[in-house]
């Protein structure tokens, strides 16, 4: 009898370790934070919750509270579509939105992250530190049972002072095409759209990895630990030097981010991306030219 009690013992230590082992919940991360703690704290105005999937999915439904911020308010038009908004227009929105600068955001969106990361990359790239996406976005948030609403949340103005962009989160056409013409660079340029993009054409030297791979089946982040195993299968490093592009850097901005919670530390995003590589003339190159890391389809 008390060999059979040891036994189940040991095997429920077992179990739980092996849950352990395989936990993808984001615990104190850095740029991550899971719904179920959203939804502790969201309604005793602690926190500003942001509703980053546009205004129209917003009219139609979001979290009781939460604050409508299209990613679109933050970009301007040159020198291309989607570049990311100089520092007096991204302050001019947050103090509108009833942001400060000590504000606790946290971000959703329902696709993967892609709108809410890049509202995350804008607001970090001009010093606010405390904002984090939720994994899962709005469905997780659903599933909580949280109270939904089709009332608009308008917060009080405040006033927002960003800081000067951080240089060391953003790379332009002239330091990347730099870096493409030079034999001996030992920075890694990652290419985070769909092969079809990719085989259309690419910048020369980058290599394949969609943003779509750092999602589970569920549309849930990929936990910090796999993040690193897949990379590391593909050949990167932690320390790695890399700039992170796509069409116009939405996508690119999730991947920085989860690289980040992986212990990537040394990564810059490419804002004019694609669109802008491509009307400047950059060299490009084809799968002929440089085979992708994977073929798994991305968005």
């Amino acid at each position: 009898m008390k060999f059979r009690s040891l036994s189940l013992v040991l095997v429920l230590l077992m179990v739980i370790g092996l849950m352990a082992c395989n936990d993808t919940s984001f615990d104190d991360a850095m740029n991550v934070i899971e719904a179920e703690e959203v939804g502790q704290v969201y309604l005793d105005g602690s926190v500003i919750v942001v509703d980053a999937r546009g205004e129209e999915a917003y009219n139609t439904l979001h979290l009781k509270d939460a604050i409508c911020i299209d990613p679109s308010e933050l970009l301007v038009d040159k020198p291309v579509p989607a570049t990311v908004a100089p520092k007096a227009k991204v302050q001019r929105v947050l103090s509108k939105k009833g942001i400060t600068n000590d504000s606790t955001v946290y971000i959703y969106d329902d696709n993967g992250g892609v709108n809410a990361f890049r509202i995350w990359w804008t607001m970090k790239l001009y010093g606010h530190e405390d904002v984090k996406v939720v994994n899962g976005g709005f469905e997780a948030l659903g599933n909580l049972g949280l109270t939904a609403s089709t009332s608009e949340t308008v917060l009080e103005p405040a006033e927002y002072v960003a800081k000067d962009a951080d240089e060391s989160l953003i790379i332009d056409f002239e330091a990347l095409e730099a870096i493409t013409q030079d034999e001996n660079t030992n920075v890694k340029i990652i290419d985070v759209r769909s092969p079809a993009e990719y085989d259309a054409g690419n910048i020369l030297g980058s290599i394949l990895y969609p943003h779509s791979n750092n999602l589970y089946s569920d549309g849930t982040f990929m936990s910090a630990r796999d993040m690193y195993l897949f990379y590391k299968d593909k050949g990167f490093e932690k320390d790695d030097e890399i700039v992170l592009y796509c069409k116009s850097s939405f996508r690119a901005t999730q991947t920085m981010a989860l690289l980040e919670e992986a212990g990537f530390t040394n990564m810059k995003i490419y804002d004019g991306a694609w669109l802008e590589w491509e009307a400047n003339g950059g060299e490009a190159a084809t799968t002929d030219d440089a085979a992708p890391v994977t073929g798994q389809d991305g968005s």
